[in-house]
């Protein structure tokens, strides 16, 4: 038992983004106006096919000490016509459908991390899905539907 105790806790330190509480969440849409305006739309399911209107999920971690380490997993109805500019922390599935990035976030004073994405010419309408894991746990996933308007 000696010996359980002290890697435990050892366990508990090497990954503190699994023992994150999530305790709000938002999905905000953001469409670029005239004269440098945007119109804001918080809590939202429906994306609008424009390009330009971008999206963010966003979730409020009940505990924030330092740099937090997620998966973001994109998964898309069909295939697009392109990812846009991917980087090294994320791979494309085989058939196109999903992108999956890992990504170490900073959390804002009250605890808040977040990331988006844009509407490209040739993103299919459709159900949309993001998941955000902390290793194997599920911290928050965010359905949504793009459609043309």
């Amino acid at each position: 038992m000696k010996l359980l105790l002290p890697t435990l806790a050892l366990l508990a330190l090497a990954q503190p983004a699994l023992a994150q509480t999530v305790t709000e969440t938002d999905f905000v849409l953001t469409i670029p106006g005239a004269n440098g305006a945007e119109d804001v739309t918080e809590s939202t399911t429906l994306i609008p096919l424009l390009p330009g209107a971008c999206y963010n999920w966003w979730l409020k971690l009940g505990k924030t000490k330092g740099d937090v380490t997620v998966t973001e997993i994109f998964t898309l109805p069909s295939e697009p016509s392109g990812w846009g500019t991917v980087n090294d922390t994320t791979t494309i599935s085989e058939d196109n459908l999903t992108s999956t990035t890992t990504m170490s976030l900073t959390p804002d004073d009250e605890g808040w991390i977040g990331h988006g994405w844009c509407v490209a010419e040739g993103d299919p309408t459709g159900d949309h899905l993001i998941t955000i894991k902390a290793g194997d746990r599920v911290l928050g996933e965010f359905p949504f539907q793009v459609e043309n308007m």
